[in-house]
């Protein structure tokens, strides 16, 4: 070999990753988990928000029930007792809103079948009379458990 000539190197090729371009089942992986994310987050979205409505409407119930403690209004007890039910119901069922009677007591058995509606059910006649005797601790348990049964369950009944 001469002498002033420059030594040269064998040609050496980049090294190269194991991990990158991903391969396709990778992608296909990372847009299931990213679905999945999306799909959580919109679920929890829902379940905050119908929580945030239950606690709404309990709230108003509780309300009702420290207006009837100072007042002693059992009328307007039962009107506004009737009228949240009716708004939860009406969620479900917009046919129900202008229930009454039997077919109301059916409607409100139909979306808490578990709930005893008894209570319930005499709100409806109870809120036209001026000295209507009604248990109102019942009444505000029994609307308590009903509108959280009805709340609970999220498919809409419209048979």
């Amino acid at each position: 070999m001469p002498q002033n000539v420059p030594v040269l190197r064998d040609i050496h090729v980049p090294e190269v990753s194991m991990w990158w371009p991903l391969a396709p089942g990778w992608w296909v992986l990372i847009a299931l988990a990213l679905i999945a994310v999306a799909i959580a987050i919109h679920a929890w979205r829902r379940r905050v928000a119908r929580r945030r409505r239950a606690d709404a409407v309990l709230a108003e119930l509780h309300a009702a029930r420290e207006r009837h403690a100072v007042d002693g209004d059992a009328a307007a007890f039962a009107a506004s007792v009737n009228q949240l039910l009716r708004r939860v119901a009406r969620l479900r069922d917009p046919r129900s809103v202008t229930l009454s009677g039997d077919a109301w007591a059916r409607a409100l058995a139909a979306q808490a079948p578990r709930a005893d509606v008894a209570l319930l059910v005499a709100l409806d006649a109870a809120m036209y009379r001026p000295r209507a005797d009604i248990d109102v601790a019942g009444t505000c348990r029994d609307a308590d458990a009903w509108i959280r049964a009805a709340l609970r369950r999220s498919s809409r009944v419209t048979a």
